[in-house]
């Protein structure tokens, strides 16, 4: 259907900028009618374009302080009618009430009003819009007739539509736009204030799930190059991946992998205490080294050289500031230690750090090696990886899970020693990090260290006595052997059997931690004391699916 020219539009913004431009040109170029409200209506008089007031419209005067000023049949009968429909225009006539045709507002600025720390309760509800989106959502409904614009961003292409005489009144394509624009920002608009009004007060449960998407970027492709891929940021969260200081873009098992290390860093660091740095490589989400020592270079070796062949191409997390010397180090690795430990070259995809020196950068970005090629992230701080108490969710055919997040960490309150060997003061140490870097490895997980190292992961099997074969047999592949004979080792569920701790305590280990409560755990703490194994049970499960 043909469009006839817009002759009335409705322009009651918050957001002033661009206005004045806007409706000049609405009234001077094309005769538009313009009504308007309070401060709107203020500034463009001020500029002397002509304005008819909505009070002039509705004969009712705005009150409460610009609580009530468009909500009124005179306003919304003339936003509503279906011009196609010969009722609603004798309607419209009969009561003396001239259509509108083009709406442009803007909604009071609620998420920027209650992010500020200082907020009071009565500041946030002035903040909720209730004309606005009434008037946006009267407007879109009825999108055949009445162009809506709702961003200042909309003012120049709407603009350039009128001027090219496209249907006369803008083209349906602008209208279908506008709807739709109009319509997610009530949406989510919506979703905010609901948002908030839950924290207020006493929780309740909500069929209503608030997950609002921004900052959308498409990725080369998804996990393999026949998938599409996009990332987004929540809204509200830690924008964990928005303070790249430079690199390639990240592409969908970067983003992936790149938590993966950014979480384990961050709890390594947070639960542990002693040795003050922390390092970690990540290769398709598990950690194949990690590291702790009070001189950043040597935790990165230990890093290292617990996998070297799986750290080629991995991610590094490091919880500390990267200095130029530090940086020289992890460059010059296969110089430094990689030909003995046999791997066939380095470098890395993702470097994760709490920040990067001025020179640390230069140095990498002059690199013949490196430059541009590695992905710099600088988080800040390593408390908002670890996650906020909140929930996670999965996706499956059909359908999302939904989980609160596994932050339970060292609970050693709960631990208790159920062999008669205790374990030592540097076993219940390398007890601790095994126990964290078992909880951010695949299930069913085992893992092995010795003297604040990873000296081998257990990964992903389908039956826990293969997991500790994979571990123990990577500590050897990997020159661990004589660490080995006095490691720690840590399972993310009970042993089923007593066979896979008895692989374990063959290959040297000396300690176990799981968390109990198989039926047959009286025949694993038996063999324990057969060999004087220290075996501690966490009472805490840590599956990673």
């Amino acid at each position: 259907m043909a469009k006839q020219a817009i002759q009335r539009a409705l322009i009651s913004v918050y957001d002033k900028i661009g206005i004045v431009d806007f409706a000049r040109a609405l009234s001077e170029e094309f005769g538009i009618e313009i009504i308007s409200t309070g401060g709107t209506a203020k500034l463009l008089t001020e500029n002397k374009i002509p304005v008819t007031l909505v009070e002039d419209v509705t004969g009712f005067p705005e009150m409460m302080d610009g609580r009530v000023k468009t909500l009124h049949p005179k306003i919304h009968a003339g936003i509503l009618a279906d011009r196609d429909n010969p009722e609603h225009l004798r309607q419209l006539k009969e009561q003396g009430i001239d259509p509108i045709d083009m709406v442009v507002v803007n909604l009071y600025p609620f998420e920027e009003t209650i992010a500020d720390p200082d907020c009071t309760f009565e500041q946030a509800i002035e903040m909720i819009d209730i004309g606005g989106p009434c008037l946006l959502r009267a407007a879109a409904k009825n999108h055949r007739h009445v162009l809506v614009c709702n961003h200042t961003s909309m003012y120049d292409a709407v603009l350039e539509k009128l001027r090219s005489g496209d249907s006369g009144r803008g083209g349906a394509d602008a209208f279908h736009a506008g709807a739709l624009s109009a319509f997610e920002e009530t949406t989510t608009y919506d979703a905010e204030v609901f948002a908030w009004l839950a924290g207020q007060g006493d929780s309740r449960d909500s069929k209503i799930e608030i997950l609002r998407l921004v900052d959308s970027r498409k990725l080369r492709y998804g996990e393999n190059p026949h998938q599409q891929g996009e990332a987004f940021s929540l809204s509200k969260a830690p924008r964990l991946y928005g303070l790249s200081v430079g690199g390639g873009a990240m592409s969908f098992n970067n983003y992936v992998d790149a938590d993966a290390a950014a979480k384990l860093c961050s709890e390594v660091a947070s639960e542990i205490a002693d040795r003050s740095a922390k390092c970690v490589f990540i290769k398709h989400t598990n950690a194949c080294g990690t590291g702790m020592a009070d001189d950043p270079i040597e935790a990165y070796r230990s890093a290292y050289l617990g996998d070297p062949n799986a750290a080629m191409g991995g991610i590094l997390a490091c919880s500390f500031n990267v200095t130029r010397d530090f940086a020289d180090a992890v460059m010059n690795t296969y110089d430094r230690w990689g030909k003995a430990a046999g791997a066939g070259g380095f470098f890395i995809e993702v470097w994760v750090a709490r920040g990067f020196d001025d020179e640390a950068k230069k140095i990498i970005r002059e690199s013949k090696k490196w430059g541009e090629r590695v992905r710099l992230l600088e988080i800040g701080s390593f408390d908002e990886a670890a996650g906020d108490g909140g929930v996670e969710y999965k996706t499956i055919s059909g359908g999302i899970l939904k989980q609160t997040r596994d932050n339970v960490g060292l609970n050693e309150d709960q631990w208790t020693v159920v062999t008669k060997r205790r374990p030592t003061d540097q076993e219940l140490g390398d007890l601790r990090l095994a126990w964290l870097v078992c909880k951010h490895t695949k299930s069913n997980a085992i893992s092995i260290c010795c003297d604040g190292m990873l000296i081998g992961n257990g990964v992903g099997q389908m039956s826990r006595v293969m997991s500790c074969r994979i571990a123990t047999w990577l500590a050897k592949e990997n020159g661990h052997a004589e660490k080995l004979l006095g490691s720690v080792a840590a399972s993310d569920a009970f042993f089923p059997f007593r066979d896979g701790p008895e692989l374990l305590i063959d290959a040297g280990v000396k300690a176990i931690i799981q968390p109990g409560g198989s039926k047959r755990d009286v025949d694993t703490i038996e063999l324990c004391d057969e060999r004087e194994i220290a075996m501690v049970f966490t009472g805490v499960r840590h599956f990673r699916h």
